[in-house]
C-alpha cells in the first residue's frame, strides 16, 4: 500500500510540476521531463499499481480474483 501511495503522489507531484513550467517543462535544461519519467517508472516497477489494487482487493476486501 506504501508503494502505490507514494507512487501516486509522486506522480500527482509531477504533474503539477509540469503544469507549472508550462512548455519548458519539456526541455532538457530544467529537467523536468526527467523527473516525470522516473515518476512513470515508479507506477510500473518493481510491481504494478494494477496488481497491488488487485492484491488488495482480493486478501484485503475479499473479492474474487480479477487476475
Amino acid at each position: 500500500m506504501a508503494k502505490y501511495l507514494a507512487s501516486e503522489a509522486s506522480w500527482e507531484a509531477a504533474n503539477a510540476c509540469l503544469t507549472t513550467h508550462g512548455g519548458y517543462g519539456f526541455a532538457v535544461e530544467y529537467d523536468v521531463e526527467r523527473k516525470f519519467r522516473e515518476t512513470r517508472l515508479f507506477k510500473e516497477a518493481p510491481v504494478s499499481n494494477n496488481l497491488v489494487l488487485a492484491y488488495l482487493g482480493h486478501n484485503v476486501l475479499g473479492l474474487p480474483r480479477s487476475y
